[in-house]
């Protein structure tokens, strides 16, 4: 099949993560895919790796901008696209309009809240967990134009780790240092953990406009906490390997694939309440803290400390979740039957 996906971001995050993964393993699968991309985004580098990928890149300078909708439409064109997907509300914008042109059928994952004003061109419209697809119900969205459908990730599951038996364990936290991810809280958490006596070694991969201040604030912590800023990394599955617990201290979380990268690797997961935890995880899988609760996130850590068996346990469980439910073997097919769907829908 002949497939198109579009994201127009500069940035990168899940979301962007996301589209390289769909990318990667449709091609794994057979599949002759076009990825259109922004000619400045991160995700550029990413994309070139994938041996069998087709990559058109375009200058995006708003949503608004109709040489950047014809500039997708003769990309799909002269790829001879069956069905075009697209990733973010822009790309929804643009590429909608340029598959439109063409008449070809569209699809648009949501992978938030979207103001669905850029998504009036787009045929069906993929929310990722129930409360994203509850958001389109309410919004006047016809059930018949819904498809939920999780994200996942290309980790393999990883084998049963042993239960930790190193001094100092290993805390792994991840993810844009910015407001809503709630890197702060996890510091002053920290601060509470210190003040039993406990140790920690603590790594915090990721960037953005708060490291400087995140950084100063870990310098003060206690010497039994150690904190380390890595930045960016791409070999997160390493950075799983080499860590005892995954710490989400997410102010607000609409999926996370970071978790079912966690779940993946058989690392014990602490996470907030917030709406992607609480769809993927639950008790058995992980512990489950208020959001912004410093107190109750200090708590978890010293219970983590205090009783790594029972951690293990339901790292075990969420490992399991993870392989029939999250797992790239578990929900490609299911795009795959969209697609499908789709074009018989359009004939």
């Amino acid at each position: 099949m002949r497939i198109a996906q579009i994201m127009l971001a500069k940035q990168f995050g899940g979301a962007e993560r996301s589209f390289v993964d769909l990318c990667a393993e449709l091609v794994a699968r057979g599949h002759e895919v076009l990825a259109v991309c922004e000619a400045r985004g991160a995700a550029l580098p990413l994309l070139r790796a994938i041996d069998g990928l087709t990559i058109r890149t375009v200058r995006v300078w708003g949503a608004w901008d109709p040489f950047a909708a014809r500039t997708i439409a003769r990309a799909l064109r002269a790829h001879r696209c069956a069905v075009v997907q697209c990733h973010l509300a822009r790309a929804a914008h643009l590429g909608g309009r340029a598959a439109r042109m063409l008449g070809l059928p569209t699809l648009a994952k949501t992978h938030n809240y979207v103001d669905l004003r850029y998504y009036r061109a787009i045929d069906r419209l993929v929310p990722t967990t129930r409360s994203q697809q509850r958001y389109l119900l309410d919004h006047g969205i016809d059930a018949s134009r819904v498809a939920r459908i999780p994200n996942f990730t290309r980790l393999p599951r990883a084998a049963v780790r042993p239960q930790v038996t190193c001094e100092v364990p290993r805390v792994l936290a991840l993810g844009r240092l910015v407001e809503k991810k709630g890197f702060d809280v996890l510091l002053e958490a920290l601060a509470l953990v210190a003040r039993a006596a406990k140790q920690l070694d603590v790594t915090i991969a990721g960037d953005g406009p708060l490291r400087a201040a995140l950084e100063a604030r870990a310098r003060t912590l206690p010497d039994n906490i150690a904190v380390h800023f890595v930045g960016w990394r791409d070999e997160v599955a390493t950075l799983f390997k080499r860590s005892d617990l995954f710490v989400l201290p997410s102010r607000d979380e609409p999926f996370g694939i970071v978790v079912l990268e966690a779940m993946a690797a058989g690392v014990p997961i602490i996470a907030t309440q917030t709406a992607g935890p609480l769809e993927i995880l639950n008790a058995d899988t992980a512990v489950l803290v208020p959001i912004g609760d410093v107190q109750a996130l200090a708590l978890a850590i010293g219970q983590f400390l205090d009783d790594r068996s029972a951690a293990q346990r339901r790292a075990v469980l969420a490992a399991d979740v993870y392989e029939t439910t999250y797992s790239a073997a578990a929900v490609v097919p299911i795009y795959e039957a969209l697609y499908t769907d789709m074009l018989e829908a359009s004939k």
